[in-house]
């Protein structure tokens, strides 16, 4: 009998209660108004991200050109670099919000992707048996957990698919029905994200840990019937072949695995590829899910069925192996922990008031509304961080010559000066092959710093205030400073006929 987050079997969801009429808005609708809000709450200035740039021009060139990105062609490092834009179909997305609504677009589109992951995993656990309450509950735990990866980032795309997988798998458990549509799903996914391979995993835990049957403990194996496992084993197979539906054949298939093997230096050295610091904020987080998990069984003497021993264990070591899966943690999570909670009362829709509800909602929606930031209010947060008046200053000055910047002013710099060529940006793949990636590591460390320069014979740098970068330079006789704010600073280096000539001894 497939469960309902009512807990009454008898009763129909999508039924009204009694007499009164069908119940227009639930206390799960509410509740999840107030999740919503959190979401709002934790992201509605974080849209100054330094990948969204290259993301918009990578989606620009599709646009304008109707050709796929096959090389690099923004850069002076790497131009003419075999690439595979593994997102190009999410940068779609993002590249038409901006072009109708700007800033306050590329936060739209963020916000609609939060709210139909997190109110998927919200249903998810509800259709698991827990409580509305013990959902929007956790679901809340989940949106401060996955927050770290909260910002207009193509990984969301993603997310939102495991999610469609999740909630399909599960009706399919339930009804034997619907696990079809998971092909075409796939199919979307590829083109979407990388984070295509998790569901892949998701979708083999749950085939293989019903291939026995039996119990130990607490936890319980459930056989599938020989009909949904040929089923399962035919649309699996299904999956994988569509994969190859796409603008790059077998690369786009390859391209996870290539950065997990091939791509060190990008593991290695970007912060959201670390493992979990417990001593920063996001460690005391995952601290938390750790301790949700061991105490799980406190709360509920319910048996664990072994796809969800497997789920959590997966998703807890990807989490605190890379910081950036704390959000798939999240997602795995929530829907398996909710229903052992158990916090709140039996939810019956006959003791619901529905205006009550509706008018709270009303007024959430238009608190968020009210509150949804200015395009002059974004346009700040992102001047806060990347360089506008210095690259304005460049472009007026008409300075041509080979520049070094600060990597996260790569994509920032492409878009919004496409003449600009480039050192490198946050496609770290292609620049971790040839080697930039490394020398631009070994720079910033002050490893042979003007050395370096001198290889790719830089004419300028574009630098932030406090970094060691800057404090060579602002002491070296070969550079001098041409430019100056409150973020950068921009040298120039000096001509070598003006550059002091060392006495020879005696």
């Amino acid at each position: 009998m497939q469960t309902s987050y009512v807990q009454q079997p008898e009763r129909s969801i999508g039924r009204a209660a009694d007499s009164r009429g069908r119940n227009f808005c639930p206390l799960p609708v509410l509740l999840f108004s107030f999740v919503a809000l959190v979401i709002f709450l934790f992201a509605d200035l974080r849209v100054a991200d330094a990948d969204i740039w290259f993301h918009l021009r990578n989606a620009h060139h599709l646009v304008t050109s109707h050709t796929f990105l096959h090389e690099d062609l923004y850069t002076f490092t790497s131009a003419g670099s075999p690439l595979v834009d593994h997102e190009w179909l999410s940068e779609l997305g993002y590249y038409v919000a901006f072009q109708v609504w700007g800033l306050r677009g590329l936060l739209a589109v963020l916000f609609v992707l939060l709210w139909l992951i997190f109110g998927g995993i919200y249903i998810l656990a509800m259709r698991r048996g827990a409580h509305c309450g013990d959902a929007a509950l956790l679901t809340t735990a989940g949106v401060a957990l996955g927050s770290y990866s909260f910002g207009p980032r193509m990984n969301h795309f993603g997310w939102l698919c495991l999610v469609a997988l999740l909630l399909v798998l599960e009706r399919f458990r339930q009804t034997g029905k619907g696990l079809w549509v998971l092909v075409p799903l796939f199919a979307l996914w590829i083109n979407l994200h990388g984070s295509w391979v998790f569901g892949l995993v998701v979708f083999g835990i749950y085939l293989v840990s019903g291939l026995a049957e039996g119990q130990r403990g607490v936890v319980v194996a459930t056989r599938w019937k020989p009909a949904q496992l040929r089923h399962l084993t035919e649309v699996f197979a299904a999956s994988v072949a569509v994969l190859f539906i796409n603008p790059y054949g077998y690369k786009l298939v390859w391209y996870p695995f290539d950065l997990l093997f091939r791509q060190k230096a990008n593991l290695d050295n970007v912060i959201e590829w670390q493992s979990v610091d417990f001593h920063t904020g996001w460690g005391k987080l995952a601290l938390c899910m750790i301790f949700a998990v061991t105490s799980a069984p406190w709360f509920s003497r319910k048996t664990w069925e072994v796809r969800d021993v497997v789920l959590v264990t997966f998703a807890i070591w990807a989490s605190l192996t890379h910081l950036r899966f704390l959000l798939f943690a999240a997602i795995v999570l929530v829907p398996i922990l909710a229903p052992r909670l158990r916090l709140f009362q039996r939810y019956d829709r006959e003791d619901d008031a529905p205006s009550m509800n509706l008018a709270v909602t009303i007024v959430i929606a238009a608190l968020i509304v009210f509150a949804y930031p200015s395009a002059a209010r974004l346009q700040e947060v992102v001047d806060l961080r990347f360089p506008r008046n210095a690259l304005r200053f460049l472009q007026q000055e008409h300075m041509q010559g080979r520049l070094f910047h600060y990597y996260d002013y790569g994509g920032y710099i492409e878009w919004n000066a496409p003449a600009v060529r480039t050192f490198a940006d946050g496609r770290t793949d292609i620049f971790t092959y040839n080697g930039v990636f490394d020398d631009y590591i070994a720079i910033n460390q002050i490893e042979r710093p003007l050395e370096l320069l001198d290889k790719y014979k830089i004419d300028y740098v574009l630098f932030p205030l406090g970094k060691r970068l800057t404090y060579v330079l602002d002491q070296s006789s070969a550079w001098h400073r041409i430019y100056g704010d409150q973020l950068v600073n921009i040298y120039q280096r000096v001509p070598m006929a003006a550059t002091p000539t060392p006495k020879k001894p005696g």
